[in-house]
């Protein structure tokens, strides 16, 4: 069977409606510019990352095999991003090579700093995936609850931490707290029929109107890189980013196919690697010319067409940095 008829079209739309809104909160955050509904996106703009990545776990031939493929799709690109956009730009404007730029100094000069994404999500398929063989020494019938109960424990934790303002080493604490999401997507995926089920107006209509209601009643401004998490917001956090993720999913499924936005879905990665330089460089030139509104759109603009443009040379010329192909024979 062909990779492309394995594929379930709408979920690379959604995957493009999420990388979309990462670059546009980074779009606005260069320029220091608020907008509406902030605070609703931002509370399942993430999660919805997170979760879309726990629909498509598996265990595969084994925790070797698991570690050489995720090393593959998702630690070399963050090593790769992280020496050339960070660590080599870093230490040639300040003749420093530390990585305490990234790895400890959170609020220093950081280059490209959204591939924090990349590190978090290979932490979190080790973790669960040692959460698997934990729970699959038990029953069957008890494995489901015992994953996702211990999964919401670690999140609980991971959300004290938050609250606490517990430093961040490594994002261990956001792995913490994301972990619910992630686990949330693989239990959708495995053990409801929410992925093959058509969408339906009876059934997905009511359902998409309490996730906006959820959504526009209980969010939080959550940043989840550095695991700011308010604690009057905790109650809400894991249901505003399901509630959110849900309507996000049950929209594409509707729309099936956006082709510009399903593309970027597709090869989201590249996107999420490459964007913020890019709004880095494109706000320093265009500032001269443009602002307030007009430069927002000018910046968000030119940094989709180029990321686009980004995403046909690295598939052809650094699939192996970019997930597309392996480093690691499998």
């Amino acid at each position: 069977m062909k990779e492309a008829s394995k594929r379930i079209e709408w979920i690379d739309l959604a995957k493009g409606i999420c990388i979309f809104l990462v670059v546009f909160q980074h779009v606005s955050v260069a320029l220091d510019m608020d907008y509406p509904l902030r605070t609703q996106v931002t509370s399942f703009r993430m999660p919805l990352y997170f979760i879309l990545s726990g629909l498509f776990f598996k265990q595969y031939e084994g925790f070797i095999g698991f570690l050489k493929r995720k090393t593959n799709k998702l630690l070399i690109p963050f090593l790769f991003f992280l020496l050339t956009t960070s660590v080599i730009p870093y230490a040639v404007i300040n003749h420093d090579l530390s990585l305490k730029l990234f790895f400890s100094d959170m609020n220093g000069p950081v280059y490209n700093f959204a591939i924090w994404f990349l590190l978090c999500l290979f932490e979190i398929n080790i973790l669960f995936y040692l959460i698997q063989l934990v729970a699959g020494r038990l029953a069957p019938k008890r494995q489901t609850a015992v994953v996702l109960v211990i999964s919401l424990l670690l999140g609980c934790c991971g959300l004290a931490l938050g609250v606490a303002r517990v430093k961040n080493p490594l994002y261990v604490c956001t792995m913490l707290t994301a972990l619910p999401f992630f686990a949330f997507g693989w239990w959708l995926r495995r053990h409801t029929h929410f992925l093959s089920q058509p969408f339906t107006l009876k059934r997905d209509i009511p359902l998409m109107a309490v996730c906006i209601a959820i959504v526009a009643t209980c969010a939080y401004y959550i940043i989840f890189a550095f695991n700011d998490i308010p604690k009057e917001g905790v109650p809400y956090i894991y249901l505003c980013g399901i509630a959110g993720t849900v309507l996000v999913l049950t929209l594409a499924k509707f729309i099936k196919r956006i082709a510009l936005i399903s593309f970027w879905g597709r090869y989201s990665i590249m996107v999420l690697c490459t964007h913020q330089v890019v709004i880095s460089v494109m706000h320093t030139l265009l500032q001269r010319y443009l602002s307030g509104v007009s430069l927002f759109i000018a910046v968000l603009v030119s940094t989709l067409i180029i990321c686009h443009l980004s995403i046909i040379f690295m598939r052809k010329y650094m699939p192996h940095v970019t997930a597309q192909k392996d480093v690691i024979k499998v």
